[in-house]
């Protein structure tokens, strides 16, 4: 990775440093602007990662503005999780893409991280869908389809084989996890740290991973 793209997922990584501080304190005047800053930083990274593969990069770096739109959307006091729920969708489906752009995925990798994340999520899956049950049928199906999606990313990630996406995939699905519990099971504490702290941590993965 070259020095402009190093010195801007540093520059992010300290704007994730004063976000983890914002949600713990509850300062969200501080946490609506270091959190967009996090994503922006990991944008200019990624265009700035020396790559042969532009559609890649291009698939990369839109599922990043994807995300920002859905953290900014949720982040906002009259937040509507559905629509936030949504953006981060959408990201989900263009890191999706990416993977399956760059061909060579290899499956005895993939069906393990499914297996892998069947097991995990046997028991907190059902709770957060019947958690959602009672926000209405369309939240239900909402987060009925994006625990799938996600799940995909997850696997996806894992069958390319490069251990930055394994683990970037494995910190998704854990911050939409947790996000999903906090929404629709319970509060955990920290709960909201931990979902950004996971989802910042994913995204910095995915675009090493980008690096080769």
């Amino acid at each position: 990775m070259g020095t402009t793209a190093t010195v801007l997922v540093a520059l992010a990584g300290v704007a994730a440093l004063v976000d983890w501080w914002s949600v713990a304190r509850e300062r969200l005047g501080v946490e609506f602007i270091a959190a967009p800053l996090v994503v922006i930083g990991l944008i200019g990274a990624a265009l700035a990662v020396d790559t042969g593969d532009g559609v890649v990069r291009g698939l990369v770096v839109a599922a990043l503005g994807a995300s920002l739109v859905g953290d900014v959307v949720l982040m906002t006091p009259d937040a509507r999780f559905e629509a936030g729920v949504f953006a981060l969708l959408v990201a989900h489906v263009l890191y999706i893409t990416a993977f399956l752009e760059t061909g060579g995925l290899e499956f005895g990798a993939g069906v393990a991280a499914a297996l892998l994340i069947t097991g995990i999520g046997f028991g907190a899956v059902p709770q957060i869908i019947a958690g959602a049950q009672s926000h209405g049928a369309a939240a239900q199906t909402g987060v009925t389809v994006s625990i799938a999606v996600i799940a995909a990313t997850a696997v996806l990630a894992a069958a390319t084989g490069a251990l930055t996406a394994m683990v970037a995939g494995a910190l998704f699905l854990a911050s939409d996890a947790l996000l999903g519990w906090n929404r629709f099971v319970d509060r955990a504490p920290g709960g909201r740290v931990l979902v950004h702290v996971t989802n910042h941590a994913a995204q910095v993965g995915f675009v090493l991973w980008l690096t080769g």
